[in-house]
């Protein structure tokens, strides 16, 4: 029985849910660093660089040398813009862009500056484009569309189109035109009813869901080429650190389907300066999409370390440190922190650079690499990614005992903790507006691991008390009392139709569910681990498990973490 078979069952019963490999004894310096200066040079750059066979429509080369320019204006996310959408009545266009995504990069300068497409927006439009990793109420309300994401709204902000991935300029034009036409009778509220995919899961069937999506994880796993899933190849490090929490379980062919993956994922580390790509586009792990975000960086640095563990294979511990090097010198900060992502290619956020995808970028060495600039790096300091790489950094402490991986969780963690924590607790995803969920599990969490590895000591007391003050503000100001979930973010005065309905998002519960866990694990207490399973039986439904597809692994993670797993 497949996950998504199991709608009708909740409603029957929802009366009653590569980097060179290191020597053991050398130890990296895993000390925040800036990138060294691009060297000088007098030669004038080229209009760009992009891979052979690149179609001209997508090129962004061959774009610039075009020249054109936007002809209508992004307006920032904001109650200004929604009221005017309701003021003129005008229809909302939403670009859910990223920092990183090369395909962003190609709407930009292709479809964008259509003359046309331009008149349009211009005119009958209400432009906002929101970067989706400020916004991950918006990521995860839209992330299953890929980014970039372009969703249409009415004037009142309710939902009439959704739009997923680069859209050339002519599907782009006969979509805004046929939507104008249907702009009277589209312009409805859309229903809030729940569907039957949406019917949470009694908190008893969490051990017997945990099992389906172990069957469902075999059902995804590639034998030939390691990994989950056959047509795009991703490093899902939750996955490979399932496998080895199933090897621990005493499942022997989990480990090596682990460590068979982590080995053929190394054609997705980036041998230069260590890091791991997003995903391969092919069958195989050879065709690289090149942004590095941190939500990879920490899962499998988490996963590497992990894997060392088990197995006591260097390379592996090597694999582990290259990515952890790259975190702390390219994805950190000059105090400290962590940073959220590099882009996938050079000179994509100004057209007065040279343009260079990042297929050709990658395959240069570092003094050429530098020569031709270096791909901007999102500098914003948010709790969720440090979070996570925290949390990763712990466990590379925990795996290889270097006491410079837990010195630079513990600097991170001190930054945040001083910028964006209030003295009750709460984490802020900046100076002000909404407080999110995403943050305050993932960096609960991360202080609750810090308290962990360091046991009861007089430095890891403050961490567990840290961390129980981020519990008491994220259940004082997100739970949802009557369902055991948690809410996005706090109310959002911009927020308008759609937007003022707040969402439970899956991800970032599963992540409060593991916060818990490990709140219980420090302190002793039980209730931590009943509150975990609750949280995750309020958001096991059927839609939702289904639209994970392959991604189930930190889900598992935390049933077990949970105690809600029969192991046999």
């Amino acid at each position: 029985m497949k996950l998504r078979d199991l709608g009708v069952l909740f409603l029957a019963s929802s009366a009653l849910a590569c980097a060179p490999p290191l020597t053991l004894g050398a130890a990296p310096s895993l000390a925040a660093s800036s990138p060294p200066p691009l060297p000088a040079t007098d030669a004038p750059p080229p209009r760009g660089l992009v891979r052979a066979g690149t179609p001209p429509a997508v090129d962004i080369a061959a774009a610039r040398a075009r020249g054109g320019a936007r002809s209508f204006t992004w307006r920032p996310w904001s109650p200004e813009a929604f009221a005017e959408a309701r003021r003129d009545h005008k229809l909302i266009l939403l670009d859910g862009a990223a920092e990183w995504c090369h395909w962003c990069h190609v709407m930009d300068e292709t479809t964008y500056r259509d003359a046309e497409v331009g008149r349009i927006l211009g005119e009958r439009f209400v432009t906002i484009r929101v970067d989706v990793d400020e916004h991950p109420d918006l990521a995860e309300r839209y992330g299953a569309w890929g980014w970039p994401a372009t969703i249409v709204f009415s004037p009142e902000a309710e939902e009439l189109g959704k739009y997923r991935g680069f859209l050339p300029t002519d599907e782009l034009r006969g979509l805004l035109t046929e939507l104008l036409k249907a702009t009277a009778a589209a312009a409805a509220p859309a229903s809030l009813a729940v569907a039957p995919g949406d019917v949470p899961a009694p908190p008893a069937a969490l051990g017997w869901i945990a099992g389906l999506a172990l069957v469902d994880l075999d059902a995804y796993y590639d034998e030939e080429q390691g990994g989950w899933g056959h047509k795009q190849k991703a490093p899902l490090g939750a996955n490979a650190e399932l496998e080895i929490v199933r090897a621990a379980r005493g499942d022997a062919a989990a480990l090596a389907r682990a460590v068979f993956t982590l080995q053929k994922q190394r054609a997705l580390l980036d041998p230069v300066w260590g890091g791991v790509y997003q995903y391969s586009a092919g069958t195989t792990w050879t065709e690289p999409h090149y942004e590095k975000l941190m939500t990879f960086q920490a899962a499998n640095l988490e996963a590497y370390a992990r894997a060392y563990a088990r197995t006591g294979d260097a390379a592996l511990l090597g694999d582990a440190v290259g990515i952890a090097r790259y975190m702390g010198t390219f994805l950190s900060s000059a105090d400290g922190a962590f940073l959220v992502s590099q882009d996938a290619d050079a000179g994509a956020h100004d057209e007065r650079q040279t343009f260079v995808d990042g297929d050709v970028y990658y395959r240069l060495g570092d003094r050429e690499r530098r020569a031709l600039g270096v791909p901007r790096v999102d500098d914003h300091v948010y709790g969720h990614e440090n979070g996570l790489a925290v949390a990763a950094f712990v466990t590379l402490y925990e795996a290889s005992h270097d006491p410079a991986a837990l010195a630079r969780a513990r600097l991170a963690a001190g930054v945040v903790q001083r910028t964006l924590v209030d003295a009750d607790g709460a984490v802020r995803r900046t100076a002000q507006g909404a407080r999110y969920l995403a943050d305050a599990a993932s960096f609960g969490r991360a202080l609750a691991r810090l308290a962990e590895a360091m046991g009861p000591s007089k430095d890891g007391g403050p961490y567990r008390a840290a961390a129980l003050a981020v519990a008491a503000a994220m259940t004082r100001d997100l739970a949802d009392e009557a369902t055991g979930a948690f809410w996005d973010r706090t109310p959002d005065p911009a927020a308008a139709g759609v937007f003022a309905h707040r969402t439970r998002p899956f991800i970032h519960n599963v992540m409060a569910a593991r916060f818990f866990a490990a709140l219980g694990r420090i302190t002793g207490d039980a209730a931590w681990k009943e509150r975990a399973r609750r949280t995750l039986a309020a958001v096991c439904t059927p839609r939702a498990l289904e639209e994970r597809g392959r991604m189930l692994g930190e889900l598992v993670l935390a049933l077990d973490e949970a105690g809600a797993v029969a192991w046999p």
